[in-house]
């Protein structure tokens, strides 16, 4: 069970990836072939034709096999089943090393009809003058990669992705088939190369903002170790100070134990300074003399006839009677 549970998910896994790849491959340039606008891009038997170039955009190799290329509008429709729509299409097939795309590669295939001249040829042709639109499946021939609408190109021109939400049309110099695309050069790079065709001021300003780069740089640590320098030293003269007060407080509590309080806590010694000043000018005690003298006194709690029981007069009474 656990090996099969494994294997089911390696398959799992292996057709999420596989299926992640398969959307990175993006339409990257369309060309239309016309006889009375020649092309330096042939086919492996030396014919010009249109042609249909495709882009791995990852940055990891992933195949094309077992996809499918077509213009027909008729493969949009969601009812239909997956075998229909791969009756309507070109399918790329499998075991042709070309089809197996690097990172950021490009892959060309020739519309012109011909599937018997090999892998890179499919079943249909682009038409000429008129617009129309290229939509490249999945291998499932379900999921849509990608589409482009292309209207009616100019001749000897191609239409090309620039990034990923522009396309723009090539002029006839300009068509890269298997290479990146070349977008149109702008004006004010135009005329700058042409008022500096040695590049002279390019190189002067490139230094110019080097040695500027560097002019701040040293400006800045310049000012930066000048403030660390003086934060330190400012933290070094309050370290001072504190070890100066400290000693200072040393030095005195030494002094006044060794000169005016004669060995003496300055604290015990103040206490006690205080405490005589407090009995000299009238503390708690009364005024005493300082002489011990015992006088004998005579009091009733010495009388014992207190500690008699007094008799009553009746019992007098009756001792009188005998």
């Amino acid at each position: 069970m656990k090996k099969l549970l494994s294997i089911l998910s390696l398959l799992v896994a292996s057709t999420a990836a596989f299926a992640q790849g398969a959307h990175d491959f993006k339409l990257n340039e369309v060309y239309v072939h016309s006889d009375s606008a020649g092309s330096s891009y042939v086919d492996e038997y030396g014919q010009p034709a249109s042609w249909i170039e495709i882009e791995n955009t990852s940055y990891s190799t992933h195949n094309l096999r077992n996809c499918f290329l077509t213009i027909n509008p008729a493969v949009l429709d969601e009812s239909m089943s997956a075998p229909e729509r791969e009756k309507l299409m070109s399918e790329i097939p499998a075991g042709d090393p070309r089809t197996s795309l690097a990172a950021k590669q490009r892959l060309t295939f020739f519309a012109d009809g011909n599937v018997n001249r090999g892998t890179l040829h499919l079943n249909f042709e682009l038409p000429v003058g008129e617009p129309f639109t290229v939509y490249l499946f999945d291998g499932n021939a379900v999921d849509l990669l990608d589409s482009v609408h292309v209207e009616a190109l100019p001749l000897g021109s191609s239409y090309a992705r620039i990034n990923d939400a522009e396309w723009q049309v090539l002029e006839e110099d300009k068509v890269t088939p298997n290479s990146p695309n070349v977008v149109f050069k702008n004006k004010k790079i135009q005329e700058f190369k042409e008022k500096d065709p040695h590049g002279i001021a390019m190189t002067l300003m490139c230094m110019g903002v080097v040695f500027l780069c560097l002019i701040l740089l040293f400006v800045f640590f310049h000012i930066f170790g000048w403030a660390m320098n003086r934060a330190s030293m400012l933290a070094r003269v309050r370290a001072i100070r504190a070890i100066h007060n400290q000693a200072s407080k040393v030095v005195e509590m030494a002094k006044q134990g060794t000169t005016e309080t004669k060995g003496i806590d300055m604290e015990t010694y103040t206490a006690v300074i205080g405490l005589a000043l407090h009995e000299y000018f009238g503390g708690t005690h009364d005024l005493e003399s300082g002489i011990i003298t015992i006088h004998q006194s005579h009091t009733t709690w010495a009388d014992k006839s207190h500690e008699l029981r007094v008799v009553p007069p009746h019992h007098q009474a009756v001792e009188l009677k005998k």
